[in-house]
């Protein structure tokens, strides 16, 4: 399974982690770092008073490779 999972930082500096399974991987960097970025413009999610993802940090592609033994 393939994931993408970006790091934002919150309006109050604190990190958080989100993760979206099977994402397109034709997009360059600069259209993945777009699209995070406007998920953030969003401020859709809010705790203690905090935009939780405020601005991006990094994203990276994470492939997981389940082998069945018995």
């Amino acid at each position: 399974m393939l994931k993408l999972v970006a790091i934002f930082k919150n309006s109050g500096g604190k990190s958080h982690t989100w993760s979206f399974n099977n994402p397109d991987t034709n997009n360059t960097p600069a259209q993945i770092k777009g699209l995070l970025e406007r998920i953030g413009a969003l401020n859709l999610f809010h705790s203690e008073g905090f935009d939780l993802f405020d601005t991006v940090e990094s994203a990276k592609f994470v492939e997981t490779i389940e082998t069945e033994i018995f």
